[in-house]
């Protein structure tokens, strides 16, 4: 019983540690919301400032992701994938 207990819990916790947390963006290749609304009526390679849920302040630029799905602040020193 307490093993199932514990696999439970370790799957529960794997679940929640992949998934999309409070506008932290996800694992399948959404960015943060953050990103997303810091560049809302901005230009391509216009500055742009967020901060993150963490509450730390980013700089960076306005950049389309790679596969141009979105326009989104791209962090200083962040690699296009």
């Amino acid at each position: 019983m307490k093993r199932l207990i514990l696999i439970t819990l370790l799957g529960a916790t794997l679940s929640f540690a992949n998934g999309p947390q409070n506008g932290q963006g996800s694992r399948n290749g959404t960015p943060p919301v953050e990103a997303i609304t810091a560049c809302e009526g901005l230009n391509t390679n216009d500055t742009c400032n967020m901060t993150t849920q963490r509450g730390n302040s980013i700089s960076g630029t306005c950049q389309n992701t790679p596969d141009e799905k979105y326009f989104v602040c791209m962090p200083e020193g962040m690699k296009k994938r």
